[in-house]
């Protein structure tokens, strides 16, 4: 990589949202801050900590800091993400040092007004979020509203493997040929399930066979989108990783769905992903 802060990086909505997350404590002001945890991350965005932890492996390998020590790569991440305009810097609300005023005049080099508006439309939309839910639930709406009621495991089920069926109206009816639009035809498919069923509430309790489904989800997301970004060339070590984590992808979401009785649509998605990490290797 470059000595200069990348600024042409493709990032999906989601990866703003968890790269702005991350810069949070520092983006705010403090620039002696420690970025946030994965669980801070993970409440912010509405994902799993396993997601976030995925997502944050897929913005190491993005911006070439993947081979970077465990402890530098977080740190390194966040200067990344703010020298190059992918996180904007709040303006300080009270009196600030001249340290921290002179930090704040390095602006970002190269980094186009996109970047800077797409997170801050993301922090919006979920600032409004909690906003709204803070106020549903402190009444201010009504206290006679009735609070969201937790599924029984049985209507969860229906629910989630509606969503399958609907999500796989989506796939693609052939492969071969051009891999990576293939993977983005999977990629749509596997993004729009996994936003499914992160936007249902689940029943009570906890579900090994659920958690392995919506990991499986979550990681079938991340490869197939690093191949629809970039093919891995023929007998490389990133083609080799990205059909085995495809592969082990699949066969979470296939355990998971087998496990939790979420029907044939979700075990056809398991399907979707394997045909995914086929489509990673090249022909």
């Amino acid at each position: 990589m470059d000595a200069d802060s990348p600024t042409d990086v493709r990032l999906t909505d989601t990866q703003l949202a968890i790269l702005a997350a991350l810069c949070r404590p520092i983006s705010s002001g403090n620039r002696f801050a420690t970025p946030a945890t994965n669980q801070e991350i993970a409440d912010e965005v509405f994902l799993s900590v396993d997601a976030v932890k995925g997502h944050l492996r897929t913005l190491y390998r993005k911006f070439g800091i993947e081979d970077l020590p465990h402890n530098q790569k977080r740190a390194r991440l966040v200067e990344l993400a703010i020298e190059g305009g992918y996180v904007v810097e709040e303006e300080p609300t009270g009196p600030i040092t001249e340290a921290e005023r002179i930090a704040r005049t390095k602006r970002p080099r190269g980094g186009s007004s996109r970047r800077y508006l797409r997170p801050v439309v993301t922090s919006i939309v979920l600032i409004v979020v909690i906003a709204g839910s803070a106020l549903a639930t402190s009444g201010i709406f009504g206290s006679s509203s009735p609070s969201p009621q937790v599924p029984t495991p049985a209507a969860y089920r229906a629910e989630v493997a509606g969503y399958c069926r609907l999500a796989l109206a989506g796939a693609p009816r052939t492969g071969g040929g051009d891999r990576a639009a293939t993977a983005r035809a999977y990629l749509e498919v596997i993004e729009t399930m996994r936003g499914r069923l992160q936007s249902l509430t689940p029943p009570g309790g906890s579900s090994l066979a659920l958690e392995r489904f919506g990991s499986g989800l979550a990681n079938a997301a991340n490869y197939t989108s690093a191949v629809a970004e970039h093919p891995p060339a023929p007998g490389s070590p990133a083609e080799a990783r990205a059909v085995a984590e495809l592969t082990f992808a699949a066969g979470q979401v296939q355990a998971g769905a087998v496990g939790y009785e979420l029907g044939q649509g979700c075990l056809a998605i398991g399907e979707l992903v394997a045909r995914s990490a086929q489509n990673a290797a090249a022909p």
